[in-house]
């Protein structure tokens, strides 16, 4: 009964931060960036992935935010973010948005797509990094072995010609998302997400500004801070092995294996992929405090 009740009051209390977060948006020049900030403690910052938006975050301001801060936002082009796609500029466009909400520094999770924004913006900008997580994380620039880049991306050709619903069913079709059996959570997750999406970032494609230097393989023993790298046990295997080399080159990273989950772990398996992200985001407190503690 006692386990119980407080279960309840946890709940009731991530339920009343969500209701009090902050929702607003950050002019950073050529794009306005959607953001929502929630709870309270050290900032943690969540960069979605492609086709995605900051509600894909949910379970996990739910599972934070009692206990850190908890920033999500839409990157250019995606949600209710405006702008054009660009790679280049995301990584200056979060330093824009934490300069505005007088945030020094922030651990920041990365998914697919946007762990190229969270590792090259700790590149960037090493200061305002506390802790990093890569999750799902595509190659840096230099990775071997890669395929050669084909001419032109199938998404956008297919986005363009076919329309998003004939997208939706190649990605699938690729079996890039692996789906759990008997797990219809993550279909419920998958297809909310894919109704949110409206394919700017292929349809009206612009090219990159170069504003911020993508990171590569070269960059990688530059970052000092604890890092995670979170992979699923279904991942595809070029990911896999992405997982592994970072994990190799980065000081001071470990990597996370969780079971059963393909490339949308935080939608298979939230709650796995929650402990697993609290128990990091805990070591590097922990971490943090012991290292201002008076000798």
């Amino acid at each position: 009964m006692i386990r119980r009740t407080l279960v309840t009051a946890t709940m009731i209390g991530a339920a009343s931060l969500q209701l009090s977060a902050q929702t607003a948006s950050v002019n950073v020049g050529d794009a306005s960036i959607h953001y929502e900030l929630s709870g309270t403690g050290k900032t943690v910052v969540l960069i979605h992935g492609w086709a995605q938006d900051l509600t894909i975050w949910d379970d996990q301001v739910m599972a934070l935010s009692p206990r850190y801060r908890v920033l999500r936002y839409d990157r250019r082009s995606y949600g209710s973010s405006t702008g054009h796609a660009d790679p280049t500029a995301d990584p200056d466009d979060l330093r824009i948005l934490l300069d505005s909400l007088k945030i020094p520094s922030a651990i920041v999770l990365g998914l697919s797509a946007g762990a190229r924004t969270a590792l090259s913006f700790a590149v960037a900008f090493p200061e305002r990094v506390s802790g990093l997580v890569l999750y799902g994380s595509g190659p840096p620039v230099g990775f071997q072995p890669m395929a050669a880049e084909p001419r032109s991306n199938p998404r956008f050709d297919i986005a363009k010609n076919y329309g998003l619903d004939s997208l939706r069913k190649w990605v699938e079709g690729t079996g890039f998302h692996w789906e759990p059996p008997n797990n219809p959570g993550y279909r419920r997750r998958v297809d909310r997400m894919w109704s949110r999406y409206d394919g700017r970032d292929l349809l009206d494609r612009r090219p990159p500004s170069g504003r911020i230097q993508t990171a590569g393989m070269d960059d990688l023993a530059k970052i000092r801070v604890p890092t995670l790298i979170v992979v699923g046990d279904h991942e595809r295997p070029l990911l896999r092995l992405v997982a592994d080399t970072l994990t190799r080159r980065i000081p001071n990273a470990r990597q996370v294996v969780i079971a059963d989950a393909g490339h949308g772990i935080h939608f298979a398996q939230p709650d796995r992929f929650n402990t697993a992200l609290l128990e990091f985001l805990d070591s590097v407190a922990r971490a943090s405090q012991s290292s201002r503690a008076p000798k």
